[in-house]
This record gives C-alpha cells, sequence and structure tokens, in this order.
C-alpha cells in the first residue's frame, strides 16, 4: 500500500493505483536501487522489498532525510547530478554510517516497467541490446559514453562505463545502474579494450569504423576524449544521411488566472506551428533549422516583461546570420553551433544588464529573466539554458528532464549539504542562483547540451508555471503521449498543458513549446573509417551586419533600451573557429570538464550570488542569495589540492580556535586530497580534513612534474598523514592539482 501524498488525505492505496481513490491526487510511485551491503530484510518500514535489489517508497509525500555528513563514497552521484539523463541520483541513506550495514537507495536509476508487467525490472543493460540497435543508435549510445567519460574520470568512477552489468539503456538513452569506484587509473586505452567486444554484432555499415575507433583508442592514438567525440560526430553525419527526419513545432504562452501581466516570452510567437522534413527527396531546400526559445521574466511591476521580450528578440537577431546560412549548409561544426548559442545567450545578458543600469536598478530593483532554448539541426537537438524554466525529453516510455536548475537546491546539492530529493524540500531553495540581467555576462554560466535524434521524441520546453509541483513528470503519459502515438497534434498538446496548468499551478504564467522528432530509416549509408582530427565543416560565408544593431522590444510608456555593444552579430567571430583545428580541440577539452554530456560553457562555474525566488503564490518578486559564493577551487571530498601558501594541520577540528593539537605545517607546493567537510552544529566555522599525497617533487606522479613543489626545511609531516584545516583559510591558499595515488592509510 502506498500512502497519499496529499497532506491533508494521507489514504493507503494499492501499489497498482495510479491515483488516491479517496482525494484523486496522483499517486507517484518511486522504484529505488538499493546499493550496498545491508540485507534487504532489514529495511525500513517505509520501503518494501520487490525483486532483485529494486524497492518501492511506500510514503512518497514524505521527503527523506539526508546523511549528515555525507559519506565519501556518495559525493560522486552528487558531482554528477547534472547528468540527470544518465545518472541515479542518492534518495537516502538506511542505517547512516560507514558500517558494512549502510544501504544507500538510488532514485531514477535504470529501472522500468515494460508494458504488460506490473513489476518494475531492470533495463537492458547495452550489451544485451546491441546486436537488434540500428546503426545510428550504436553510435548514439558511443557518443554518449564518450561525452560522459571525462567527468567519470574526474570523479573516479570511469569504470562504471565499462562495466556491462551497471551500463543499461532505454531506447536511445544510457542510463547507468550504479557507479563503481575505481580501483585503478583508466583510460581512453581501457574503454577501447572495451567497445572492441562489440565489433562482431555491430551493424555493417559501421562495423569497419568501430573496428579502426578501437584500434586508435587501443593504440595510443586517440587520448584525448574530445577527439573521440569527435570522430564520433562524423560518423553519425555519415550514418544520418540514410534517415529522414520529420519536425513539428507548436507553441503558446498564457498570462494564466492570477496575474496582471505576462511575463513571459516565446520564439516563434505564441500560437505559431511550423513543421520540417529533412532527407533525401524531401522538399528541404533552403530551410532554416528550427529554434524555440522560453523565457519567464523576473522583476514584477519592474519589468520583467521587458527582460523576456528584449531576451527573445537578442538571441534570435545575433543566431539569424547562422540560421540562415545553415539553411542550405546543413553540414555544421558541433563547437561552432554551442559557442554561438553561448554567445547569443550571453549578448541578450549584456543588454539587459545595461538596461537595469541605465535605470540605475540595484538588487532586487533589476530585472531578468531565465531562458531555455533548442536548436535543431538535422538529427541533433542543442539545448541551451539559464534559470529554471526546463526543457523534458519525452519518449513512448519515458519522460526525462534534460536541463538541470539553477538554483539554491541544486547548488547545495553540488556541494555535498544533502540529497536532492531532501535538499529541494528545504525553505528557500528554491531561489535562483542566476539569471539574465542580473550580472555582466563574465559572471554567467551558460550550459549548452546536445542529443541525437534516433527515436520518435517530444521535447518540452516550459516556464515553471507548467513545471512547478512536478505537473510535468504527473501528466505526460495523458498530455505528450498522444502526440507520439498520433492521437493529437503539439498544438492540441500544448493548448492542454496550459489548461492544465491553470487549473493545477494558477500561480504564474504559463509558457508551453513542443518540438516532435520522428525518424525513418531508408537505406544504410556506409560510415568511412574515423579521423582522429576536429572536423571542419564548410566556412560560411560572412554576411552583411543588420541595417541597425539596436534591438527594441519595449512596451509603451518604458524607457528604451542601450544600443548593443558591437556594431555587428558576435557570432561571425566564432565561425572562423571551424577552420581552426588546434583552437577547437582545447576549447573542447575545456568544455567538457564542466557540464552534462556533450556540454561545453565558456562561462566560469562560479554561481553569482544574485537572485530571487520563483516558487511564490502571490507575486514573483526578486529574492536575494546572500550565503557566499562558491569557492573557485574545487574543496569536495576526492579533490586534489596543490597549497599556495604553508598552512598549519591540526589532528582535530578546533571549534573555539585552540591549536594545541597542531599536527605540524604543511609547505606551500604540497600536493593533497580532500577526505571530508564537516558541517559543526550552529554558525561554527566548517573545516576540512586532508590526506598529504605529496610533500616533495620526487613524491608526484607521472604527469605532475610540471608543478613546482618547494621541499620544507624541515617538517614532521609525510605523505599518507591526515589533518584538519579551515575551510576558509584553505579555499585562498590553494589551486587544482592533478590526480595522484595518495599514500593508503
Amino acid at each position: 500500500m502506498i500512502k497519499c501524498p496529499n497532506p491533508e488525505c494521507q489514504a493507503s492505496n494499492p501499489e497498482g493505483s495510479e491515483q488516491c481513490a479517496s482525494c484523486q491526487t496522483l499517486v507517484p510511485h518511486h522504484y529505488l536501487w538499493a546499493v550496498g551491503q545491508g540485507a534487504l530484510d532489514q529495511l525500513d518500514e517505509r520501503y518494501i522489498w520487490q525483486h532483485q535489489r529494486i524497492v518501492l517508497d511506500t510514503d512518497p509525500g514524505t521527503p527523506p532525510a539526508s546523511p549528515d555528513p555525507v559519506p565519501a563514497n556518495v559525493w560522486p552521484y552528487l558531482m554528477l547530478a547534472p547528468f540527470s539523463l544518465h545518472v541515479p541520483q542518492p534518495y537516502t541513506l538506511l542505517s547512516p554510517g560507514s558500517g558494512d550495514d549502510a544501504m544507500l537507495l538510488l532514485d531514477a536509476a535504470a529501472i522500468a516497467i515494460a508494458p504488460g508487467d506490473d513489476k518494475p525490472s531492470l533495463l537492458p543493460s547495452l550489451t544485451e541490446a546491441w546486436p537488434t540497435a540500428a546503426p545510428l543508435r550504436q553510435l548514439n549510445w558511443l557518443w554518449q559514453i564518450a561525452g560522459l567519460w571525462p567527468d567519470f574520470i574526474e570523479q573516479q568512477v570511469a569504470s562504471s562505463l565499462l562495466l556491462s552489468s551497471y551500463l543499461r539503456v532505454h531506447g536511445s538513452l544510457v542510463r547507468l545502474l550504479e557507479l563503481s569506484h575505481d580501483s585503478q587509473p583508466f583510460t581512453l586505452r581501457n574503454l577501447g579494450a572495451s567497445w572492441q567486444t562489440l565489433i562482431p554484432q555491430a551493424q555493417p555499415s559501421i562495423r569497419d569504423f568501430l573496428d579502426g575507433l578501437c584500434k586508435y583508442l587501443i593504440e595510443g592514438d586517440i587520448t584525448a576524449p574530445e577527439v573521440l567525440i569527435s570522430c564520433l560526430d562524423q560518423a553519425i553525419a555519415a550514418a544520418a544521411a540514410g534517415y529522414r527526419v520529420e519536425y513539428e513545432l507548436s507553441v503558446m504562452t498564457d498570462r494564466g488566472p492570477s496575474r496582471k501581466r505576462n511575463e513571459d516570452a516565446c520564439y516563434p510567437s505564441s500560437g505559431s506551428k511550423q513543421t520540417h522534413i529533412l532527407g533525401p527527396k524531401a522538399n528541404s531546400k533552403h530551410r532554416p533549422p528550427l529554434l524555440l526559445i522560453v523565457c519567464d521574466g523576473i522583476g514584477g511591476h519592474d519589468g520583467g516583461d521587458v527582460a523576456s521580450q528584449l531576451a527573445i528578440a537578442t538571441i534570435q537577431q545575433e543566431l539569424a546570420p547562422l540560421l540562415e546560412w545553415l539553411a542550405d549548409e546543413h553540414l555544421h561544426d558541433p563547437e561552432t553551433i554551442t559557442l554561438a548559442m553561448e554567445q547569443a545567450i550571453c549578448e541578450a545578458n549584456d543588454n539587459i544588464s545595461q538596461h537595469n543600469d541605465q535605470g540605475q536598478r540595484q538588487a532586487r530593483d533589476r530585472m531578468g529573466t531565465t531562458v531555455v532554448m533548442a536548436l535543431i539541426i538535422g538529427v541533433h537537438i542543442y539545448i541551451g539554458h539559464v534559470g529554471d524554466s526546463r526543457a523534458y525529453r519525452i519518449s513512448t516510455n519515458s519522460c526525462r528532464q534534460i536541463t538541470f536548475d539553477d538554483d539554491v537546491a541544486a547548488r547545495e546539492v553540488r556541494l555535498g549539504y544533502g540529497f536532492y530529493a531532501d535538499v529541494a524540500n528545504r525553505p528557500g531553495t528554491g531561489a535562483l542562483i542566476q539569471a539574465l540581467g542580473m550580472a555582466s555576462s563574465t559572471a554567467l554560466h551558460v550550459v549548452v547540451q546536445r542529443l541525437i535524434l534516433d527515436e520518435d521524441i517530444a521535447l518540452l520546453l516550459c516556464s515553471d508555471g507548467l513545471s512547478d509541483y512536478d505537473r510535468v513528470e504527473q501528466f505526460w503519459p495523458t498530455h505528450v503521449l498522444p502526440v507520439l502515438t498520433g492521437q493529437n497534434s503539439p498544438t492540441t498538446a500544448v493548448n492542454n498543458l496550459v489548461k492544465l496548468a491553470n487549473t493545477y499551478n494558477g500561480h504564474d504564467n504559463i509558457t508551453v513549446g513542443i518540438v516532435t522528432g520522428h525518424i525513418y530509416p531508408l537505406k544504410p549509408v556506409a560510415v568511412p573509417l574515423p579521423l582522429p582530427t576536429q572536423p571542419v565543416a564548410p566556412e560560411p560565408p560572412r554576411p552583411n551586419p543588420p541595417a541597425s544593431d539596436q534591438v527594441t522590444v519595449v512596451p509603451p510608456d518604458r524607457p528604451s533600451p542601450q544600443k548593443s555593444k558591437k556594431g555587428t552579430s558576435p557570432w561571425l567571430l566564432l565561425l572562423g573557429l571551424t577552420g581552426i583545428l588546434g583552437a577547437a580541440t582545447a576549447l573542447t577539452m575545456f568544455f567538457f570538464r564542466e557540464g552534462p554530456v556533450a556540454t561545453s560553457s565558456n562561462r566560469a562555474p562560479d554561481l553569482p550570488e544574485t537572485i530571487q525566488d520563483k516558487v511564490n503564490q502571490d507575486t514573483e518578486s526578486v529574492g536575494i542569495v546572500d550565503d557566499a559564493p562558491a569557492s573557485p577551487v574545487s574543496l569536495t571530498p576526492r579533490s586534489y589540492l596543490q597549497l599556495l601558501q604553508p598552512v598549519d594541520l591540526l589532528t582535530t577540528p578546533q571549534p573555539n580556535g585552540d591549536d594545541d593539537n597542531a599536527l605540524g605545517r604543511l609547505p606551500d607546493g604540497a600536493i593533497v586530497q580532500v577526505l571530508t567537510r564537516q558541517d559543526p552544529a550552529g554558525d561554527q566555522a566548517r573545516w576540512v580534513k586532508l590526506k598529504i599525497c605529496a610533500v616533495d617533487l620526487e613524491e608526484s606522479q607521472s604527469g605532475s612534474s610540471a608543478l613546482t613543489v618547494t621541499p620544507p626545511a624541515a617538517t614532521s609531516l609525510t605523505s599518507g598523514a591526515e589533518g584538519w584545516v579551515l575551510e576558509a583559510q584553505l579555499a585562498q591558499i590553494v589551486r587544482a592539482a592533478p590526480v595522484l595515488n595518495c599514500p593508503s592509510d
């Protein structure tokens, strides 16, 4: 029996019930994967064992508590939270501690209920599904794994991508059952050896390509993940020529029942419908890519509507010449497109920020907007976002959120303060930590992700007027799935979702855009052997600059925004990158360290202090996030640091500032690993526990010889020793260091 999540009801319902029999509230089913050595027969009363290690939460309306502190072995899940399409998230920890009885329950693991089944089961492994997959899907799976590799290496869980029992697939998506902690360093050679077992059952059109790719990896000719992704991009472009794709777009925005003005905005304009057909025999000559933008204005009476409209106009203007060129030239460089989207969003940010500065708006008076956008070029789907407007990927058997909200809850998870299911229900965690217009774009972290279309899907982009209270997760089977099965059109679905938001939420403006993608295989195209270099797309012509660089989107009685700082569209500068192999490779190496799969950003990951609490039933007002911005150097457990100044280590944390238990002084240049962080009660300072990896140059592992380590004149500290230091003190005197093999205890 599952307890109704409605706090005013709490009635018990059979497991198979979709709605509460008493109040008709939707009953969520959280099927969790149990990780650890704990016995399933020792589960808390709240959690019921199903089969294998699958567990059901019978009280989904009560947020589970997070362990305090979060154990070090759980940190990789939190650090990889933006990869929500692929990586499960911690739900709760039973029997908290480091003992063998601790059991971690994971949400959104590779579990699904197959059609016709009453009980959940594990998704098929990649090796099980591989032989029957189409060529484009086989390449897509490998491409997703390659995109995950850099961050999995950084979190020391790369072995998860090599284990067939952990590596699962859900249609075209790669999903992880759980994470495996690396017992040794891994390289792309290991990945190539793992993929080599797939060659015999690869589709004939890609078999030679995969064989050559694995040889490059194993022999060390490909040593950088971005070069591997480049090779797979080339293969996907070739394989996509054997398919026909059809897209249909519909978008609508609505003021809602409780707002006096609509501060949302969209592109194309509300009520628009578009259809694109691409492929052999399709009349696709001079057909620009599809572009869908959703913005949710911030600032109430101070101009949220101006900010959202200005963002739409700026982004559309910045991308217009590029889209016009792509209408005739479908071969493109993904890195150029990604950079162009980032630059357009940053330009929109600066235009809004200039408008705020002109009006001398400060703090809560500054207007701003969130943005989520989709740019679709053939089988490539680019998703860019800032804020908490969302993008969802919906197939016939799943609904997955693509974007990762820029709110306090997400930041708390990345900092290790708790599990998302718990943190998201704490007061104030719905406040945004960034949006367009609050500061210069130099402080903006734009995320652009890329998906490959190899099955029929629907992309849903929306403001939080719809997504609040998990309405998309609740209603996608009844409101979006019929679009994929041909029972409804996207226009009907969009209208129905707006009505649903007004009925079940009703506290905000609503904007909903849906793009359906259908793909039809024609004739397989042989994929050529890989070229381990960055692909070069044809260089587009430099279009004439627009007659005016001013973007004017101002309602009556409002001041005109300031002109753009640039006389020509900044995307022109980006187009030159398509022919510069070295620069593109270097940029991609940096970008793939920061965001979700195939994600890049040219912005620092630090998040500004600004901005506002979007989840407000009565008014959308700006609220300041007052806590200090994150340190530019990661101090999370398992990270490696190099000291820039000497520091004293203590044997235990000293809340009162006593230093009578000093362990010794660690010299500048020493390499340390963060083991854990302590959260004392009250307002006391945070302490960090360090392990010493190297105190002189000779102790550094291969690859770290470029580090300058000053040997101490005299110290009692040696490699392997552990001690505590204040986090605030440490953050100011360290820089990131290479991963070393720290001496074992």
